[in-house]
């Protein structure tokens, strides 16, 4: 049945996801996308530090290209490294090495409220970093804690722009989740509304007033502004 070669096809393409996420986790991968066609399976690592996993005169790469071979029976896998272009502003980066440095023995504390001013600090404008499980030592319970900056959609269909990222870091005293939420600086949500800055005199020209009119609405103003500064001092 063509279901089922759909299905294994998918399912392979998962597994290889969750093999290279796991290889190259060093190079803080942002995407892992798996292309096939009849001749090749093209495989593009989306991922921070380039260097990392092509290695030393590609020896990392050719590694990782026989390793898919004989784990997933690829014929002829091609990896193909593409970097981050800001990884500042790429919430899956910015997860992974949160959750690094929570392996690494970190405090959670200044680790969440440093990486929450860099990423402020590349001109996003909002971020939440929200981080659960034990983050204590031996006998702590599990508990949610965030920090967050700016402006942040939380429900509707606008969520769909805001950009998501999710690690685990595995610690000595258990695992933690670590969620990043970023509001890149060119997103534009379908609420926003933007007034422009028009000249008076331009607006007054579109309303038909004249120069003589134009004064007699100053006067107006003025003796409005007058009459309710009387009234307040009677008051």
């Amino acid at each position: 049945m063509i279901e089922r070669e759909f299905i294994k096809d998918a399912t392979s393409g998962l597994a290889i996801k969750e093999y290279l996420m796991e290889e190259v986790r060093q190079a803080l991968p942002s995407d892992i996308q798996v292309l096939r066609t009849p001749l090749v399976t093209r495989i593009v690592l989306k991922v921070a530090r380039p260097a990392l996993v092509i290695g030393r005169k590609g020896s990392r790469i050719k590694k990782l290209t026989e390793d898919l071979k004989k784990r997933f029976r690829i014929e002829n896998p091609q990896i193909e490294v593409v970097p981050v272009p800001n990884p500042t502003l790429d919430a899956q980066v910015q997860a992974l090495r949160v959750a690094i440095g929570l392996e690494h023995g970190q405090a959670w504390r200044p680790l969440l409220r440093k990486t929450l001013a860099r990423i402020m600090a590349a001109g996003t404008k909002g971020c939440e970093i929200v981080i659960k499980g034990k983050l204590g030592a031996r006998g702590a319970k599990k508990r949610t804690e965030r920090v967050y900056a700016g402006y942040m959609k939380k429900c509707g269909d606008p969520v769909k722009l805001v950009d998501q990222g999710h690690a685990v870091a595995k610690t000595k005293w258990g695992t933690i989740g670590v969620h990043v939420y970023i509001v890149h600086p060119e997103t534009v949500f379908p609420d926003h509304v933007s007034v422009p800055d028009v000249p008076k005199e331009q607006i007054l020209a579109k309303l038909g007033i004249s120069g003589e009119q134009k004064e007699e609405v100053k006067e107006e103003v003025k003796n409005g502004d007058s009459e309710g500064e009387g009234a307040k001092a009677e008051e």
